[in-house]
């Protein structure tokens, strides 16, 4: 299931978190990267007690539960107590309970939120666990990693471990596919094809649209194809000649109705999922959706736009957004008894058998690269979509905070360039304007 856009670092939350950190590392000497009493919980059955939080609620949910009880049943020292909280809990209450030493001592959410509260001192850092290499990190993909190491106090942290990292695909009908006379060899292979595609697989009568394209959460769009939001350092880069002729050339493509306008990601799968539309851009949850809605379909990756956005890697391009889940260390364990427990179940988390279990169980593409397509043969597609993770990037990400304000910002942008006609260099100083306001706010 995909994480709500909802759960956000707020402004209150930042200055909370902050506040709690020095609190905590006044009190018992929790610091951002490890620290504490060796005090820990037990079960009757002396085990050590350790309170996990995820928010999945479907079959996503089941699979990681069922690896939990195999782990809890593997060894005598730790029980891990998994909770289901709602997103919003995590997102937002999370922090607060960790302050008053009463919240779960490890948790699943973004790397936005986990890099605020890496910085903050909610979150310790893990770089300890990826220095043993018996943990078999080594076999975790390298881009994964890379969005989860942080600048903590001047050195380079890594502070979360994979969980659930999905990359988005471009989804399609492959009856509407083949009634248009494509075949493979139709893949485009940039965005212009992409959209070129999507206009031969649009029908004058309106009975059927290219593509179920959202107006929101552009942000690896204007990455792949102009200059994107920010660059890797945290200067605005959002008003540029480069995301002006992008932005002009998808309000051109809105309104020659090859999709939908006024979407956002709910309704562009319902409209993919009711035969409305031929192609969505999405994670891999959408191959289990189609299929109970009886829609056959297939997917290739996203096609790389020209734009002239750094990634951090040094590439250039890529349209390819992901959802990245990670698990993250609470600062209320510090260096207790728990601190090994919670390494342990990682270690058991991302290990080849059970990243096999994980995948067919909740459609994220594998964590560790020992993981082969032919394991994965029940879900072919979700194989498939994992070839695309090494050049998956997580759209608004890098800074300390403000990540749902920019969001919101961004979406403004893009939503008001597809379904208005208002000035796109209007729109463009506007947002400049407010994104510059989230990092100098935020840059402190």
């Amino acid at each position: 299931m995909k994480i709500k856009k909802s759960m956000k670092i707020k402004k209150s939350t930042k200055a909370l978190a902050a506040a709690a950190s020095l609190a905590m590392m006044a009190t018992v000497g929790l610091s951002a990267c490890g620290g504490g009493s060796n005090d820990a919980e037990t079960t009757a059955d002396g085990k050590v007690k350790i309170t996990m939080w995820h928010g999945f609620s479907e079959a996503d949910g089941k699979t990681l539960e069922s690896i939990v009880d195999d782990f809890n049943k593997s060894q005598d020292k730790y029980e891990i107590d998994a909770q289901l909280q709602p997103w919003s809990t995590i997102g937002e209450t999370m922090v607060t309970k960790v302050t008053s030493g009463d919240g779960p001592d490890f948790v699943t959410t973004g790397a936005d939120n986990g890099q605020g509260w890496s910085i903050d001192g909610t979150f310790q850092c893990v770089t300890d666990f990826y220095d043993d290499k018996d943990n078999g990190t080594d076999e975790y993909i390298e881009n994964v990693v890379d969005q989860i190491t942080f600048n903590i106090d001047g050195s380079e942290e890594k502070c979360g471990v994979p969980m659930g990292y999905a990359p988005t695909a471009v989804w399609y009908n492959t009856d509407m596919w083949e009634s248009a006379g494509l075949t493979d060899a139709d893949y485009p292979q940039t965005w212009d094809e992409l959209l070129e595609v999507a206009k031969k697989l649009t029908k004058s009568d309106g009975s059927q649209y290219g593509i179920a394209l959202p107006d929101l959460g552009w942000a690896p769009f204007l990455k792949g194809n102009g200059s994107g939001i920010y660059t890797t350092d945290g200067k605005v880069s959002i008003n540029t000649k480069e995301n002006k002729a992008f932005l002009e050339k998808m309000r051109d493509f809105y309104k020659g109705g090859y999709s939908v306008s006024g979407m956002d990601e709910t309704a562009a799968r319902e409209s993919f999922e009711s035969g409305q539309s031929a192609m969505v851009i999405v994670g891999p949850w959408e191959d289990q959706a189609s299929t109970d809605k009886g829609i056959n379909h297939d997917l290739f990756p996203v096609p790389n736009g020209d734009g002239t956005y750094v990634y951090p890697d040094g590439t250039k391009g890529s349209n390819t957004g992901s959802t990245g889940l990670y698990w993250w260390v609470t600062s209320q364990v510090g260096d207790s008894a728990k601190k090994q427990g919670i390494y342990d179940f990682f270690k058991f988390y991302n290990n080849h058998d059970n990243q096999v279990t994980w995948s067919l169980g909740s459609a994220y593409p594998p964590n560790n690269t020992t993981v082969t397509a032919d394991e994965l043969s029940e879900r072919p597609l979700i194989a498939k979509i994992g070839e695309n993770t090494s050049k998956s990037f997580i759209g608004i990400a890098g800074l300390k905070g403000g990540f749902g304000d920019i969001a919101a910002s961004v979406d403004t942008l893009t939503s008001n360039t597809a379904r208005t006609d208002d000035d796109i260099q209007g729109l463009l100083d506007d947002a400049e304007s407010q994104i510059q306001g989230y990092l100098d706010e935020y840059a402190e």
